[in-house]
This record gives C-alpha cells, sequence and structure tokens, in this order.
C-alpha cells in the first residue's frame, strides 16, 4: 500500500463523495478513483459501493477502515518526530559523565548548552569508566565525558578537554599546607582513604611498594563525597584530580615525584553516525574555552 492510497481512502470515508474527497486531496476526481481501485486490488476485495449519485462503504471497507487510520495516525505521528528531532525540538541526548569528575569545569558549559539549545533533552548518566565505555558501545549513550588516563585505543574517538593534575587533598592545619607540591616519599607516610573508583588507582596504590612503605589505608569509598568528608574528619589523606575537589575546608597540593594528571575528553565510538543533538553539543564543546578557570 501507498500512503497517498491510504490518504485517498481515508477522505472518501470522511467525504462518501469521489468529487468532494479528490478536493480535499488536491488531485482529479479520476485520480482519485484509480488510487481506490489500485488499493481495492491489494486489498483483495471492494473497499465502497455506489449506488447512483450515493456512495457507502462496505462491510470490508468498515472492516479496513480503522487499521488504516491507525497507521495514518502513526505515520504523522513519526513524521512529527522526526520532525522535531532534527529541528532539535524534544531531541534526546544521552552523556555520560565518569563519576571522578567534579562538576566545577562542567556548569557553566552545561548551562551555556541548555540555554542555546532549549529544544535538546539533556540526559546525563553518572558511571565509572568502564560502565561508560560499555555503555557507550552498546548504543545507551551518544557520548561521554571520561578522564583517560591513556588514549581508550581505536574504537573510540576523542576531543581533548583539559589536562587535570591529580593532588594530594588533606584538611587545613596539615603539615602538607607548607609544601609547593607533595612528592609520593611523602605522602606515603600517611594513612590514606582509598577512592575505589579512580581509574589511577593502581598507579596510585603502586607507589607505596617503589617507596618500600606500609600502606596504611584508614577507609575506603567509591564516593567522593564520603572520601572527602573523611579527609575533613582527619581520617586520613586523599589523592584526587584536581578540579573533583569540592568540599569547603579542604585544601591540596599537587602530587610529584613522579607528576600524576590525567586527561579529560569527550569519547565517542569511532565511525558511528552523528544525531544533530550529539552534534550540536560536540560543536559547542570544541567552542568553549576549557583553559579558563571555572573554579565557583
Amino acid at each position: 500500500m501507498e500512503m497517498h492510497e491510504i490518504r485517498y481512502f481515508l477522505a472518501m470515508c470522511e467525504t462518501l463523495n469521489f468529487r468532494r474527497a479528490a478536493i480535499r486531496c488536491n488531485i482529479s476526481q479520476p485520480a482519485l478513483t484509480k488510487g481506490i481501485q489500485k488499493l481495492e486490488e491489494k486489498l483483495g476485495g471492494q473497499l465502497f459501493r455506489r449506488e447512483r449519485n450515493l456512495t457507502h462503504l462496505t462491510d470490508f471497507g468498515r472492516l479496513i477502515q480503522p487499521f488504516l487510520e491507525d497507521i495514518s495516525t502513526r505515520t504523522a505521528a513519526a513524521r512529527s518526530a522526526a520532525h522535531d528531532f532534527l529541528r532539535l525540538d524534544k531531541a534526546p541526548l544521552n552523556v555520560g559523565m565518569m563519576s571522578t569528575i567534579g562538576p566545577l569545569r562542567f556548569t557553566r558549559f552545561l548551562s551555556n548548552f541548555l540555554r542555546d539549545n532549549p529544544g535538546i533533552e539533556l540526559g546525563l548518566h553518572e558511571g565509572t569508566l568502564d560502565e561508560l565505555s560499555e555503555q557507550l558501545m552498546g548504543g545507551t549513550l551518544d557520548l561521554a565525558i571520561l578522564g583517560l588516563p591513556s588514549h581508550p585505543g581505536g574504537r573510540f574517538d576523542t576531543i581533548p578537554l583539559y589536562t587535570e593534575r591529580y593532588a594530594a587533598v588533606f584538611p587545613r592545619g596539615h603539615r602538607y599546607e607548607g609544601l609547593v607540591s607533595v612528592p609520593f616519599s611523602e605522602l606515603v607516610r600517611e594513612p590514606l582513604i582509598d577512592r575505589l573508583s579512580c581509574e589511577a588507582r593502581v598507579t596510585i596504590l603502586a607507589q607505596w611498594e617503589r617507596q618500600e612503605a606500609h600502606l596504611d589505608c584508614a577507609h575506603r569509598s567509591h564516593r567522593d563525597d564520603w572520601v572527602q568528608g573523611l579527609v575533613l574528619a582527619g581520617f586520613g589523606v586523599a589523592v584526587m584530580p584536581e578540579f573533583s575537589i569540592t568540599a569547603i575546608g579542604l585544601k591540596s597540593r599537587p602530587i610529584a615525584a613522579p607528576d600524576l594528571s590525567r586527561e579529560v575528553s569527550l569519547v565517542s565510538v569511532a565511525g558511528r553516525r552523528f544525531s544533530p543533538a550529539t552534534i550540536a553539543f560536540v560543536k559547542e564543546v570544541k567552542a568553549f574555552q576549557w583553559s579558563v578557570s571555572q573554579a565557583a
């Protein structure tokens, strides 16, 4: 069946008059009659019965009518959804945000993006590096903001946003306040609050072996807010990316000997076509001044 044939049929159902139905469909009466005849041939039965100047739906036509009305309604809905999607009106966009990335550098960007693209329905989804990578590959996410200690490989394309140092985090009054940076040889002398979700955790913990020091792990947590609360309470120190530190009252110094950093990047699946909403997000990410301090 062709959509124009369904349209002719529904116009006939409403008017029960070939001339008026042709006018409604903006075609000639012979063209409409031919279209109805083709539809009858495809469906295998007579849809309308002409009796002198009157036209009626046959029993077969009444049986078919709700099905073709449903097709027309669903087609119109699909066209409307496609129109909205392409014009960024109610266009969905799902972006993953690694749980270890702090909000300070993203709040202004997201505010600007949503202001400039009010029709995009942005969903932010938090997770670990492995979880978000899997969701990207599975198509649940369109894009992800990831902190990468190394390049993720050929499956993904990356757009670097900014480089972020890891820092020793401690409460006010700690002896580290007098240092410009904290070498690992000093860090290993303190009780550690272990960040279980840290993508550089293996690298960080390996330093205790290299320094031949005993790892005194005061507490462990997947949540950075808990880690910062425990540091504030004086249970130990932590190692965190510098822009992830949000708790008032905490101090930090860059880690040194060796220095440790990560690249925060916008990540997408290599070769996957972008939706219009995704294209708009990528465009604004590239134009945003990520090097400018976003501290609140």
